[in-house]
């Protein structure tokens, strides 16, 4: 399951002007941290974050089971005609970091690698990352000035 399809029950989620929303663990230290890395290189502010803990995470899980409960992050994608495309693991990651500068090397990587085996590392890693990094006990608020830039 590294794509899913679209939903009428989830539309508006993304728009012209922030073509991609991610969600992530909001109390993951590792995401946090890689989700403010994202932020700071998109210096085109086209995407939007959220927490999967959040109210918006939750209503698409109500209309996607499917991804209430994937260790991984979870990209809404803006497609041409305006419906969404909801991505998952490495294909999701690989779109986060297309056209980033900052993460060239890494999207070289993720791209040499056929998509079952990145999905593979992936869901390593996701196993993996609280024990290598922690746990926050709560989600972090954005700033004051990246507001626009987050969903509840």
């Amino acid at each position: 399951m590294s794509t899913l399809t679209e939903s009428p029950l989830t539309t508006g989620l993304t728009s012209e002007r922030h073509p991609l929303l991610l969600f992530y663990d909001g109390e993951c230290s590792f995401c946090g941290r890689w989700v403010n890395r994202v932020r700071l290189a998109d210096h085109q502010h086209r995407m939007r974050f959220g927490p999967k803990q959040g109210h918006t995470f939750q209503q698409l899980a109500l209309a996607h089971p499917e991804v209430a409960n994937v260790e991984s992050v979870v990209l809404v994608k803006r497609r041409v005609d305006g419906s969404d495309e909801f991505l998952v693991r490495a294909p999701a990651v690989r779109a986060v970091i297309a056209g980033l500068p900052e993460f060239r090397l890494f999207d070289l990587v993720l791209r040499i690698f056929p998509t079952p085996l990145s999905n593979l590392g992936y869901r390593i890693f996701s196993k993996l990352r609280s024990v290598l990094f922690g746990r926050w006990h709560h989600c972090r608020a954005p700033l004051h000035e990246d507001k626009e830039l987050y969903v509840e």
